[in-house]
């Protein structure tokens, strides 16, 4: 696994329903809350974030940031990162 799960509960939550009802602590309200993290990239994560009132999904990665409203399409979007990670990688090991 090239990522580290950062909040095991609400990750597995996300997956298989609606996360309305998870409470951010008020840091996590400011910032978002970690659902997941690269372990090759620590700048390439996975954030619960609130806005307006909703729970939406934000993949993060250097100075860029994509809100998504369902967790497959930010999922998705946080694996193809992932794997651009690895190909990066791979290509400075050889290089």
């Amino acid at each position: 696994m090239n990522y580290r799960i950062m909040n095991k509960q609400v990750f597995e939550q996300a997956q298989v329903r609606s996360v309305s009802d998870v409470v951010f602590m008020e840091e996590e309200l400011a910032n978002g809350m970690k659902l997941a993290i690269s372990k090759k990239d620590p700048t390439l994560t996975l954030f619960l974030v609130e806005i307006d009132g909703q729970k939406k999904f934000d993949v993060r990665w250097d100075d860029s940031s994509e809100i998504f409203n369902g967790w497959y399409s930010a999922w998705d979007n946080f694996l193809w990162c992932l794997s651009v990670v690895d190909t990066q990688s791979v290509q400075n090991q050889e290089g």
